[in-house]
């Protein structure tokens, strides 16, 4: 039996690390709250007024998250919203965009 290779590309990677950093946010987010607070997954879904389920859903990863879907989780635990989009660090054993054209320097 031939056993498939599943392999995934560096922009499906990028969204992959992208969900799980923001899983992991909310999870730690709910948890300073439950402990500050008392909030509960009940009482977020009360303010946000849907189903105790939708936010299990949501923060489990089980349903695809919208940014609106963000912005309310976050208005539930009464924190603000944070995005930044950080250069990546210079590798210097790549050569990315250099231009090798004859007569420059490498």
């Amino acid at each position: 039996m031939r056993t498939r290779s599943f392999r995934i590309d560096e922009r499906r990677r990028s969204y992959l690390r992208l969900v799980s950093e923001i899983k992991h946010v909310l999870a730690q987010a709910l948890a300073e709250e439950q402990e500050r607070r008392g909030l509960t997954m009940a009482e977020m879904a009360r303010i946000l007024e849907v189903d105790r389920s939708h936010i299990s859903r949501k923060l489990s990863g089980e349903t695809n998250m919208t940014l609106e879907t963000l912005a309310d989780l976050a208005y539930a635990l009464d924190r603000p919203v944070q995005i930044s989009l950080l250069p990546r660090p210079v590798r210097h054993d790549v050569n990315h965009g250099a231009d090798t054209s004859p007569g420059k320097p490498a």
